[in-house]
């Protein structure tokens, strides 16, 4: 592989890998968790509409604003639950779960004793209890043992790697007794949302069920001797009929997938009891309630007023009941929310990006703003459809992060790098190629091909006619002052047509066209270059006319240009120390002799026919006269030569007719007919605008020294210049 191309790939490489790695890192960050939590409670509320009915054998009944008018202020006497349990008996659920603690004896010990009574006639009856860290003990909890319930012994993995500690808040013993105990404990994540639930507790040195957990064994029919746990893995519950397995971390956490709180079966606590107290009178069971028989029913806060509340992923403020509903209904449902292994995503994450960054590196800037964000954006919808669709959850915080700061690091890089080679051009060419053509330079994103490269220019060249006579004249000040306008003057044009300058030898002029950025019409560029400097010149003359310091030779400066177009070689050329980027070849050599050589000729303006047969290809509105098949000096072919006279618009009629009668005696001429072509020629002359020296005076004594000399026979027009 070349060197260059090593060096091209190592940046984005480089920076490919450098912004996974901040990615990961900020995404292991605590910041970055909450970020990517938001992107997940994102994907909840946007599935929720979608969501399917949750499993219609969970209940959950609502301590709700209905209830506590009925009952009062919380927390009710334990004679109101024991009246509900016994209303209960008569359609028995599979489980009643209280997500209720009750830790403290009632006021009335008859109390408990009536509520214990009625909850020992429910195999699949559960209270709560919580471990707390603020409880201070001597000896950590060791009993197998919570009343009723026993603890998981099967238990494979670091148990002090649970949710737990050394004691725990649990239900007095009388109650304890009569049912099974599960913990109801649900930290929030660092924003206060609840996303995981323990489904096994440490508590002390035992491993016990959390409330979901234990009902859902009680819903299995079995006890805690058919729990297995590994730690990080799994918790497996076994019965009979089938062997649920159920996803956990390291932590026993299970992770919760949320569903649309509307889609669960709901009922107040105290329209139940009321339709459970008619209907021990007789009354008909209505259709539109739950069955109750078979279901698992689950006890919790509802109304504001109390204190079991706290956000979730799809709203602010929710009954935190909500939580063990969600994750009970993962469990029955086997709906599961799973997470992508992380390695598949940053090896897909390192090819997309690697290969985006290099592909866009030397793109237009729309394609480097419009991928990233149709990039970024499909693969937001993906993890979100996806999500919708599978519960399956993939990472979006980093990804897109990642992604967005990666092209925002290399928009940046190849901002810097074109603003260095936009200051590096503007150096290289600013002082003799027109600003718009550097602006082009730039845009291209092309290199100069420095060092000498060959493609079609039009080569310029011009002088000042008589320079050295009138220049002895004037005094250094006003030679300088006056250089320096025209130069100027002739500059500007010349960089307003695309052409650029290569140098100024004294008063001349040497430019070119078509480089260091080619275009197409450079010849008619050059052509239009030429004509509005002889204009721009008369104007100069009529300006300096006014100045009487100025002689009267400055008012008829007239200067002399001479177009050639072909191949040259281009480029940095010069010594080591001091170099130019210069044009060099036959077709410059060509066009220094057209300037020199429109002297001959009377005329200011003389081009090759390349130059002319380019120019017309691209616009036919200039008028160009035939003056001769020349070899010049150093040549060995003929050259046809044409006068450049100006636009077709501006000429004025008598030159029109003068260059008829020209061409006509260019055709005698050729014909060797020199007595009628000298007569045209003489005729012509008299319309010329220069009546001292010009084509068809100079055209007019050829006729007569063929006259005398006649040319060879297989002369084809051409004519030998003598001088350069």
């Amino acid at each position: 592989m070349p060197k260059k191309t090593q060096r091209s790939l190592i940046f984005p490489s480089l920076l490919t890998i450098g912004t996974l790695a901040l990615s990961l890192f900020l995404d292991w960050t605590p910041v970055g968790k909450r970020l990517e939590n938001l992107t997940v409670d994102w994907r909840f509320q946007s599935r929720a509409k979608s969501d399917p009915p949750a499993d219609p054998r969970i209940l959950g009944v609502a301590i709700d604003e209905l209830s506590l008018s009925r009952w009062g202020r919380w927390p009710w006497p334990r004679v109101v639950h024991a009246a509900f349990l016994q209303h209960l008996s008569a359609r028995p659920p599979q489980v009643v779960a209280f997500d209720l603690m009750f830790t403290e004896a009632a006021t009335k010990p008859e109390d408990d004793v009536l509520f214990a009574d009625q909850l020992v006639n429910f195999p699949g009856a559960i209270t709560g209890a919580s471990v707390d860290k603020s409880l201070s003990v001597d000896t950590a909890f060791s009993d197998a043992t919570i009343g009723n319930s026993k603890a998981i012994r099967q238990v494979r993995g670091d148990i002090y790697s649970l949710l737990g500690h050394d004691a725990a808040l649990l239900p007095i013993q009388t109650l304890a007794e009569s049912s099974l105990t599960g913990f109801v404990n649900s930290d929030p994540d660092l924003d206060g949302i609840r996303r995981e639930l323990p489904l096994i507790v440490r508590c002390g040195t035992q491993v016990f069920p959390s409330l979901v957990l234990q009902m859902v064994i009680a819903n299995e029919g079995v006890d805690s001797e058919s729990v297995e746990v590994e730690i990080g893995r799994f918790v497996k519950v076994k019965s009979a009929e089938r062997e649920l397995i159920i996803p956990i971390d390291r932590h026993g956490m299970f992770p919760i997938n949320y569903r649309n709180p509307d889609r669960f079966l709901m009922a107040s606590y105290q329209t139940l009891f009321h339709q459970l107290e008619e209907s021990a009178e007789g009354a008909p069971w209505p259709a539109e309630f739950p069955p109750l028989e078979g279901q698992i029913l689950i006890v919790g806060q509802t109304s504001v007023g109390l204190t079991d509340f706290g956000p979730t992923p799809l709203a602010p403020i929710s009954a935190l009941m909500m939580v063990h509903l969600n994750a009970l209904n993962s469990i029955l449902r086997g709906d599961y929310l799973r997470t992508v292994s992380l390695w598949p995503v940053v090896l897909g994450w390192l090819a997309v990006a690697w290969v985006s960054v290099l592909l866009l590196r030397y793109s237009p800037v729309w394609m480097v703003t419009a991928v990233p964000l149709v990039v970024m954006g499909g693969y937001g919808w993906w993890a979100f459809d996806l999500f919708a669709r599978s519960s399956i959850q993939v990472p979006v915080f980093w990804p897109i992060g990642g992604f967005l700061l990666l092209h925002a690091t290399s928009s940046i890089q190849r901002l810097i790098l074109e603003s260095r080679d936009r200051a590096r051009i503007k150096g290289m060419f600013g002082t003799y190629v027109a600003p718009a053509v550097v602006e082009q330079m730039i845009a291209s994103g092309e290199e100069p091909k420095l060092g000498g490269s060959e493609c079609e220019i039009t080569a310029f060249f011009s002088d000042i006619a008589g320079f050295s006579s009138f220049s002895e004249q004037l005094t250094p000040h006003q030679l300088v002052a006056l250089m320096n306008e025209y130069l100027t003057e002739m500059t500007d044009i010349l960089h307003d047509h695309g052409g650029t300058l290569d140098k100024f030898i004294g008063d001349a002029i040497v430019g070119m066209f078509g480089a260091p950025i080619y275009f197409s019409g450079h010849a008619y560029e050059a052509c239009r270059t030429a004509v509005n400097m002889q204009r721009r010149q008369l104007e100069l003359c009529e300006a300096w006319a006014k100045d009487k310091h100025l002689p009267s030779s400055v008012h008829a400066m007239r200067t002399r240009i001479g177009l050639n177009s072909g191949r040259a070689i281009i480029g940095t050329m010069g010594s080591r120390r001091r170099f130019n980027y210069t044009m060099m070849g036959d077709t410059v050599n060509l066009a220094a002799r057209t300037e020199s050589g429109a002297k001959s000729y009377g005329v200011y303006s003389m081009v090759t026919n390349e130059t002319r047969t380019l120019a017309r290809a691209v616009k036919d509105d200039l008028r160009f006269r035939y003056l001769d098949r020349l070899i010049v000096k150093g040549r060995t072919q003929p050259v046809e030569m044409f006068e450049l006279v100006d636009f077709e618009s501006r000429l004025p009629p008598a030159v029109r007719q003068g260059l008829e009668r020209y061409d006509k005696g260019i055709q005698l001429y050729l014909k060797r007919n020199w007595d009628a072509a000298r007569a045209e020629f003489l005729e012509a002359a008299k319309l010329e605008r220069s009546l001292k020296e010009n084509p068809s005076i100079v055209m007019s004594r050829r006729c007569l020294t063929f006259k005398a000399d006649p040319p060879a026979d297989d002369w084809q027009g051409e004519y030998v210049m003598s001088t350069k």
